[in-house]
């Protein structure tokens, strides 16, 4: 079986760790098919404007076609339009621009099913191009793609419709993306829910706390509370501070970890300020994934208030290291997290709720290690990512055939 998957978000120099879950299940699949062709678009940008301005430089970091783990990766650039209106549109200028290379591929027996990551744009590309050449179509939703992009305007929202309506398959991250999609029109049996997983192997290896501490050069003498993810509003970011800093008072022993893109950094630093906690917080910004389990290993505990999601990984990866984990009962956290079994959850943008989890997750230790046990058990049976990619080629096999 050969396999063409189209995603804009695959790991590369510009951004190491973009989709790097999605990158983790496809070098698993690698072995098992005859061909995994991954091609990610990339904007077009004339050479020469990369010399006017240096942001525009990061595309050109990667060469065009690359080999890594078995899998061929191609960066065709492409015209695209900026903004969350145009993604529909944008769909379908990735579909126009990939028609030759896509026929290249066919006319050597390269592609027997087309798989696009992101509803949209990469979705309606993949379906529309598997549809012209009529090969089977599957396409991945994955959380913003639903709930955001695909609601933006009239246009994005008809093209995802129809994105839907031709796939062969639609795949999602939740049970509750998988509830939007047929809200969008889709047959109920053509949408699974599939879980990715993560490398539960990696948190089996790592040393003891205590060395961790030492090697990331963290206070041994301090508790950590970790929050992984943008520091954005749409994560719960500024919930969190608040609520650190009514609980920063009742625990001196505790500081706040933030691991994330500082999008909103100056303004968190200014609450930081005001609230004169700014010793209290550490800042490490984006730093490489395989260095996030090791900060989950020396951390205590880890707080997700995020206000929509798909199903984050960050989550099972701190249940798989034995993270106790407050987040808020969204998207598809709730399906992961159950509360008081494997975590404890809360309603999004609300500080107070948050703050008495937190508090409870804290000074509860019977609670602390029943929901770490019952989470530890379940990532290992249910979302271990080497287990589930024998699921997937399956589901590809059955499709193709």
């Amino acid at each position: 079986m050969n396999i063409a998957v189209i995603s804009q978000m695959f790991p590369c120099k510009r951004h190491p760790i973009s989709a790097v879950f999605f990158a983790n299940l496809m070098r698993e699949l690698a072995p098992k098919v005859n061909e995994l062709i991954i091609i990610t678009p990339r904007p077009y940008i004339p050479r020469s404007f990369a010399k006017i301005n240096k942001g525009w430089q990061k595309w050109f970091l990667d060469p065009e076609v690359t080999k890594e783990n078995g899998m061929e990766i191609i960066r065709p650039h492409v015209l695209l339009l900026p903004g969350v209106r145009f993604e529909g549109i944008n769909g379908i200028l990735i579909q126009l621009s990939l028609i030759s290379l896509l026929h290249k591929l066919i006319r050597k027996r390269r592609i027997d099913v087309i798989l696009g990551y992101n509803m949209l744009p990469e979705g309606i590309a993949s379906v529309r191009l598997a549809n012209m050449f009529k090969l089977p179509a599957v396409f991945w939703a994955i959380g913003d793609d639903v709930n955001i992009f695909a609601n933006h305007n009239e246009i994005n929202r008809y093209l995802s419709k129809k994105c839907i309506e031709k796939s062969s398959i639609v795949l999602t991250e939740s049970k509750d993306l998988e509830d939007k999609i047929i809200a969008l029109g889709a047959n109920r049996g053509r949408v699974e829910t599939f879980y990715k997983g993560i490398d539960v192997s990696q948190f089996k290896s790592l040393p003891s706390k205590d060395v961790m501490i030492r090697n990331l050069k963290l206070n041994p003498a301090r508790r950590h509370l970790l929050f992984v993810g943008r520091l954005t509003r749409e994560k719960g970011i500024y919930e969190l501070i608040h609520a650190f800093t009514s609980i920063s008072k009742r625990y001196p022993d505790m500081d706040l970890l933030l691991i994330g893109e500082e999008m909103e950094k100056v303004q968190v630093m200014d609450i930081l300020r005001h609230h004169g906690i700014t010793k209290r917080v550490i800042l490490k910004g984006i730093i490489p994934y395989n260095e996030i389990p090791k900060y989950m290993k020396a951390s205590d505990f880890m707080a997700l208030p995020t206000w929509a999601e798909g199903l984050p990984n960050v989550v099972m990866e701190a249940m798989a290291s034995s993270l106790p984990v407050v987040a808020t009962d969204v998207g598809g956290i709730p399906e992961v997290l159950k509360h008081r079994v494997t975590g404890l959850s809360v309603p999004p943008k609300n500080i107070e709720k948050l703050k008495d989890a937190l508090i409870e997750m804290i000074e509860d230790k019977q609670l602390r290690e029943t929901c770490v046990r019952n989470a530890k058990e379940l990532i290992e049976d249910k979302f271990d990512v080497r287990k589930n990619v024998d699921q997937l080629y399956k589901m590809l096999e059955q499709i193709r055939n």
